[in-house]
Parts: structure tokens; C-alpha cells; sequence
């Protein structure tokens, strides 16, 4: 009986070892996962606010330009409407 009993402990010991082994590991694992997706979903939005940044600054030179484009046109014309004083 006695062996029987030593034969018990030595199987509930190592299961116990192999339990805790597999929750560290999955501790590890799961620990692992949320590291590298938050690390890439960072990455990712932070190279996606760059591109949208990039675009509209790109967006508002070009309309800048095209606004000053305009306005000196628009002013080229209204100096030919008015009427020339003589000199």
C-alpha cells in the first residue's frame, strides 16, 4: 500500500510540473501574440497617419497654388476692366 501510495505522489508531482509548464507556456504564448499585434497595428497606424499626413499637406501645396493661380488672374482681369486714368 505504502508503494502504492509513493506511486500516486509521483504522478500527481509530475502532473502538477506538466500543468504549470503548459500554463507558463501559454502564458508565454499569449503574452507573445498581443505584444506583436499591438507592435504592428501601431506600426501600421502610425505609417498610415504619415501617408494621409503626407497627402494632405501634399493636397493643400497644390491648392495653395492653384488659389494664388486664380487670384492673380482674376486680378490681371479686372485691371484690364477698369477704366485707365491718363496720365
Amino acid at each position: 500500500m505504502k508503494n502504492l501510495y509513493l506511486l500516486f505522489v509521483g504522478i500527481f508531482l509530475t502532473s502538477c510540473a506538466s500543468v504549470g509548464a503548459v500554463i507558463d507556456g501559454g502564458k508565454k504564448l499569449g503574452t507573445s501574440v498581443v505584444d506583436v499585434t499591438v507592435s504592428t497595428a501601431g506600426n501600421v497606424t502610425s505609417s498610415a497617419l504619415k501617408d494621409v499626413s503626407g497627402v494632405v499637406s501634399t493636397v493643400a501645396d497644390a491648392t495653395s497654388n492653384v488659389v494664388d493661380v486664380v487670384v492673380e488672374n482674376v486680378d490681371k482681369q479686372t485691371d484690364e476692366l477698369e477704366d485707365k486714368e491718363e496720365k
